[in-house]
């Protein structure tokens, strides 16, 4: 067997030596130190991993059994704490500064690489001719089929100016082409649309908690305020899918809202350093404006705060679906090689005491959301939207009939027989979706038949899936309205960009914004 040589345990002594060295200097403290039983368990660790490293038979990959225990500490803890090495946590914090080095994209998983959901109008993405609905499945040499959205992320990035080769397939042309683009700095957009809707409410869509979030949403009411000739009913503020971000940005966005020395949110934690209490300062901006803020399942933590906060104030009233519910903040501690260690140091609590996380001794969070005042079901997380939009179709007919479609929605919305020739177009494009109801009888069907069960048993079983196949076939109809209103919005984002397309496809066609300026006009009666 090997021994290890000098250079090879100069880590570890070295390491050895200043835990010694420590405890010397601590002087009369040091029998104190020595009795500390994380100190002891310290000596542990160092003790076992010098063992593995003298008397092992193979050779240690040193970095694998290091994030293996790292793995398994974390998982000891809630699912929000972990470790970040180097690379990530700078990413992190980049994205937190408001700005990120990249091509201008927003993407999401697709089987054979990135999905590009929308592109950046004034980014190198956009001035490589890339489209909504586009696929990127290589960049430079790196084929990125079966990469993570992470990892196929981490590598569009890179320095500002730095060139980066894609290869790019077109669902509308069922082609694939090759582009370069320089990486540019691009700066986060917070509020993709803020403007007034037909019932003349304020309607603002926030997407993240990000660095300069409340800032940009203050300037946006302050416009929509003074240089409109509008007398809002109320405002509406979209918090739909937003995941949260920097504390500091969730109630100096509730502040906004807020007449002086209301309390906003309060932090409880294990030390009394991480316990705070925050009240809002100054006047609200809108003068009392009746308010609705728009909830989901995906908007969480620094949303919450903020939907939480001024509905426990009679502020606003929640219109949409519960909530992700995390009520706790993470804080991020450095350490020497880059990397970043992740930990929930607090929990925050909302007026009248509400908790959204209760922890136990061994720290597992279990969390609830805030409940709307309105429930609204939204058509697009059903199965069936969801499976036309992995197939890339909507993007595929919408392109190909924008000009029509945006000519058909000048004065009113797309009529049904938009919907009847998607469905054909569909059809004729190989699409046939099956329920899981569907699935679920055929494999029953297929067992029955393999065990030879009776006429009876095949019978119900067959009625059963002809009624399944059916029902999977009115899926066209049931959602005839989300077709049309998905065609609408991706036409004139391919013509005219995001802005318009909120204009004309979204703010005046989606059913919880309706609802949420019929609440405000009711209110303002």
């Amino acid at each position: 067997m090997n021994q290890p040589t000098i250079s090879e345990r100069k880590p570890f002594l070295l390491a050895v030596l200043f835990m010694f060295l420590t405890v010397l200097l601590a002087g009369g403290g040091g029998v104190y130190v020595l009795s500390d039983p994380s100190l002891d368990d310290a000596f542990n660790l160092v003790r076992v991993a010098n063992r593995i490293n003298q008397l092992s038979h193979v050779e240690v990959d040193w970095a694998h059994l290091q994030q293996a225990a790292l793995d398994k500490m974390f998982e000891r803890l809630d699912r929000y704490s972990g470790y970040m090495e180097p690379r990530r946590w700078n990413r992190m914090r980049e994205e937190q500064s408001g700005s990120y080095t990249g091509i201008g994209v927003s993407v999401t998983q697709h089987d054979d690489g990135l999905l590009i959901m929308s592109v950046r109008e004034d980014g190198p993405a956009a001035a490589g001719g890339l489209l909504n609905g586009d696929v990127i499945i290589r960049v430079d040499s790196v084929i990125l089929h079966g990469f993570d959205v992470y990892k196929a992320t981490n590598i569009l990035r890179g320095p500002v100016d730095s060139e980066v080769d894609l290869g790019v397939y077109r669902s509308v042309d069922q082609d694939t082409f090759e582009v370069t683009v320089n990486r540019k700095k691009i700066n986060f957009e917070h509020i993709p649309f803020a403007g007034y809707t037909p019932d003349s409410a304020i309607y603002i869509r926030l997407l993240d908690f990000d660095a300069g979030a409340s800032a940009d949403l203050e300037d946006a009411l302050d416009s929509l305020l003074e240089k409109s000739a509008h007398d809002p009913i109320g405002v509406i503020l979209d918090l739909r899918g937003n995941p949260g971000g920097l504390f500091v940005e969730a109630y100096k966005t509730a502040n906004l809202f807020l007449d002086d020395g209301q309390f906003i949110v309060g932090t409880d934690g294990r030390s009394r350093w991480q316990n705070e209490e925050h009240y809002s300062s100054g006047d609200d901006l809108t003068g009392g404006l009746p308010m609705v803020v728009l909830v989901d399942n995906g908007s969480a933590s620094s949303s919450e705060i903020v939907a939480g906060s001024l509905h426990q104030l009679g502020r606003a009233t929640l219109v949409g679906d519960t909530t992700f519910g995390k009520g706790l903040v993470q804080g991020f501690n450095r350490l020497h090689d880059g990397s970043a260690v992740r930990l929930t140091i607090s929990r925050y609590y909302l007026a009248n005491g509400l908790y959204l996380n209760e922890f136990d001794s061994e720290l597992v969070d279990v969390g609830h959301g805030l409940v709307p005042d309105h429930y609204v079901t939204f058509s697009e997380l059903s199965p069936f939207p969801r499976a036309l939009e992995r197939s890339l179709l909507l993007n595929q007919f919408a392109n190909q009939f924008q000009d029509e479609i945006i000519d058909a929605t000048t004065q009113l919305e797309l009529g049904d027989e938009w919907s009847n020739r998607f469905e054909q177009f569909a059809y004729d494009s190989g699409f046939q979706f099956v329920s899981r109801t569907t699935s679920q009888a055929e494999l029953v069907a297929f067992e029955i038949t393999l065990d030879g069960l009776g006429h009876s048993a095949r019978q119900i079983v067959s009625r059963l899936l002809t009624q399944s196949r059916a029902d999977d076939a009115k899926q066209f109809h049931r959602h005839s309205s989300f077709i049309k209103r998905r065609l609408t919005q991706i036409a004139y984002e391919r013509k005219v960009g995001g802005y318009t397309a909120y204009q004309k496809a979204i703010v005046p066609l989606r059913p919880d914004i309706r609802l949420a300026g019929e609440i405000l006009k009711a209110v303002g009666q």
